[in-house]
């Protein structure tokens, strides 16, 4: 009788949170201004090796995205941009092509800091800002919507570089999804997927949105 009487306590308790997470559901604004001066966004890099990171450390060196997963990542990337009405700024394309640059500059020369790199790519593209988005783990879900194996997991960083300062900003995103009943405060993320089981683009796509918000963009 106790363990019913229990259940049916989580259960409500469950269904409030998730009414709670459904009405307070709604178009969120960025957290900070949006940033000022000529930005320029990079594609998604995959670093396997600690040197390749701007700040932090790898848990696990070598073991890179499965293939296609940086251009799934710059498609979503773009698309929050637009979504956010970001519309001036100097494409990954272009970006691209600085990046080519440096490495020829540099092919030969002692090996270089990712942040020494990073802003020579910035000066090169003559940006006041550099986006740099990296993906630093990935583990895809292992079962269905319905239920899994092993969850999703994912491990995204953002760097804002300044080149007039020289500085940059660090935002990060780390999710292994986790079912309601093992966190009741994700319950608005657990509304939001439909109360599934994600894929890791989807747990990507949604530190993506919330990570640009947290930078202005």
């Amino acid at each position: 009788m106790r363990r019913i009487l229990s259940f049916l306590t989580l259960s409500a308790l469950c269904a409030s949170l998730l009414l709670v997470a459904g009405c307070g559901s709604g178009k969120r604004s960025a957290a900070v201004p949006r940033p000022e001066g000529r930005l320029a966004v990079a594609g998604f890099t995959n670093p396997i090796y600690n040197w390749q990171i701007l700040a932090g450390y790898l848990d696990v060196e070598g073991k890179p995205v499965p293939d296609g997963t940086l251009e799934v990542l710059d498609n979503v990337l773009l698309d929050v941009l637009q979504r956010h009405q970001v519309f001036d700024y100097i494409s990954p394309a272009a970006v691209k092509e600085c990046e080519d640059v440096v490495v020829f500059e540099q092919s030969g020369l002692p090996k270089v800091s990712a942040w020494k790199y990073w802003l020579g790519v910035a000066k090169c593209v003559q940006a006041d800002l550099l986006l740099v988005p990296q993906v630093t783990y990935w583990s895809e879900r292992v079962g269905s919507t319905s239920g899994v194996e092993k969850p999703a997991s994912v491990a995204l960083d953002f760097y804002l570089i300044d080149t007039r300062s020289e500085r940059m900003i660090r935002t990060r995103y780390e999710e292994t999804q986790q079912s309601l009943m093992e966190n009741l405060l994700t319950a608005r993320k657990f509304a939001d997927r439909g109360g599934q089981w994600v894929t890791a683009t989807r747990l990507a796509s949604d530190g993506i949105e919330e990570k640009l918000m947290e930078l202005g963009l």
